[in-house]
Parts: C-alpha cells; sequence; structure tokens
C-alpha cells in the first residue's frame, strides 16, 4: 500500500509557523533607555485605533488610556512611581486605566444605577485595560519603538488618579513608557514551557523540576550581561516578594476610587 501524499496542510503541521507578529513576541525585552528622537502624534494616533480593537469582555471598553508628554507630568509621575527615571526620559507615557464611568454615565442615560459594588465589574475593567495595554506595546514594537510597563502606578494610585484628573470608578492598572529605543536589550528567558502550559489537566508535579531549571538558565542569563545579582535564581526572588505584603493599602485606595469590589 504506498504512502499517502502528503497535503500542503499536512506538510505544514511538519514546520515551525512564521510571522513577523511570533518574531516580536519571542525577542520582546522591556526598553528603558531612549533617543532623543520624539515619536510623530501621527504615529500616537495610529497605534491607539488599532489597540482600540483588542479583545473586550461584551465590548464594554471599560477602559481609558491617557497619553503624557508634558515633562512636568512625568516628573511628578516618576516621583509617585518609585523616582523611575525612564518615564521622564521617555518621549510618551500612555496611564493605561481601568474604567467604569462610561458604563455608570450609559445607566444614567437609561435610569438605572451602575451595580459596581462586585468583584467581576473590577475584574472585566482591569482585563480589558490589560489586554488593551498588551496591544499597545506590540503595536510600538511593529513600529521599531521600544517600551517598559510600569506597575508602580499603583504606589499611589489616589495621587496619580488626581494627577491625571481621572473620574469617579477609573484608576490607572499600569503605565508605559515609549520611545526610540537607543539599544535592544536581549529577551529575558522565561519560564519552560512545561512549568506553564498544561495539556487537558493541570500537572503540579512538574513545578519542582521545571523551576530548578529555570533558576540556572535565569542565572545564565544574567551572568552573560556581566550582572551578578540576587535576580540570578527566580525561586529566591520570588520567594522574598511573596512572602511580604504588597502595596497592602491598595484595596482602600481603589474603593476610594470608586472600585470597592464587594
Amino acid at each position: 500500500m504506498s504512502a499517502q501524499t502528503p497535503t500542503p496542510a499536512m506538510a505544514a503541521q511538519t514546520q515551525m509557523p512564521e510571522s513577523e507578529v511570533l518574531r516580536l513576541l519571542h525577542t520582546r525585552g522591556s526598553v528603558r533607555k531612549y533617543t532623543n528622537d520624539p515619536i510623530p502624534q501621527s504615529w500616537v494616533e495610529s497605534m491607539l485605533a488599532a489597540v482600540q480593537h483588542a479583545p473586550t469582555s461584551n465590548n464594554i471598553q471599560a477602559y481609558s488610556i491617557v497619553v503624557v508628554r508634558n515633562q512636568d507630568t512625568k516628573e511628578e509621575l516618576a516621583r509617585l512611581a518609585g523616582n523611575q527615571q525612564h518615564i521622564i526620559d521617555c518621549p510618551v507615557f500612555f496611564a493605561i486605566c481601568a474604567d467604569l464611568s462610561r458604563p455608570a454615565l450609559a445607566c444614567e442615560m437609561h435610569g438605572t444605577t451602575l451595580a459596581n459594588h462586585t468583584t467581576e465589574q473590577y475584574l472585566v475593567a482591569t482585563v480589558d485595560a490589560a489586554l488593551v495595554g498588551m496591544s499597545l506595546e506590540l503595536a510600538g514594537d511593529s513600529l521599531g519603538l521600544g517600551s517598559v510597563m510600569i506597575g508602580g502606578m499603583r504606589n499611589h494610585p489616589l495621587e496619580v488618579a488626581k494627577l491625571l484628573n481621572l473620574p469617579p470608578r477609573c484608576y490607572v492598572v499600569f503605565g508605559m513608557c515609549m520611545g526610540f529605543p537607543q539599544s535592544a536589550p536581549p529577551s529575558k528567558p522565561r519560564q519552560p514551557m512545561g512549568a506553564v502550559v498544561h495539556y487537558e489537566k493541570y500537572d503540579t508535579d512538574v513545578h519542582a523540576r521545571e523551576l530548578a531549571a529555570y533558576d540556572s538558565q535565569l542565572a545564565e542569563h544574567y551572568g552573560a550581561q556581566g550582572r551578578e545579582t540576587p535576580e540570578q535564581s527566580w525561586t529566591k526572588v520570588t520567594a522574598e516578594k511573596f512572602s511580604q505584603p504588597a502595596r497592602p493599602n491598595l484595596r482602600a485606595q481603589l474603593k476610594t476610587l470608586g472600585f470597592p469590589m464587594e
């Protein structure tokens, strides 16, 4: 019996796929140093128009983006984020917000009130913001720009909200510095796929082995850059970070901003 002649679809299954999006994701790295070149406004508007097509729960689009170029504002945001110099240096800073103010207005327009006293509404807005933020980073990467996410926007969410004139029911989930990179940093190794990807059912038995391998891989990565730091051990750094409460007042502050999560 003769062997089946391979079809184009069968042949494709034996090859690793290639695309520009895959290349960008594989080589992505956080960029904290930028040239003095400004990002054209037309580029910013094009990226923002594109990222509005990011996935969003039930088409609610419970996010907003504040584009910051003003140097004084960036300096204050840098201070609130823990004195991160790259916020000051980047030509454009994006504040990615979870925003329920427009759903609240929609309720008002139809004689109802927003039932925002639930964790679900908070999660919907926060996930929407995360999805649009990642889309924005990828859009920037595709244009040869570099960026870094700034979780430090949650250090002082009330002050950040006041500085950016955010409405009630809106908070900055994270920020993003963006600009033309001075150099392309090497992409940091991620945990082995076996530690984070499971087929059919979650398998915890692989964790210890895979994380030990990741510690070694990360140490090699930092060593190649001449960086002898505690960051060489992912498990050690993670154990130190997650054994201490982070931003213990965040929930109370988010409640003040209109996210009670009750």
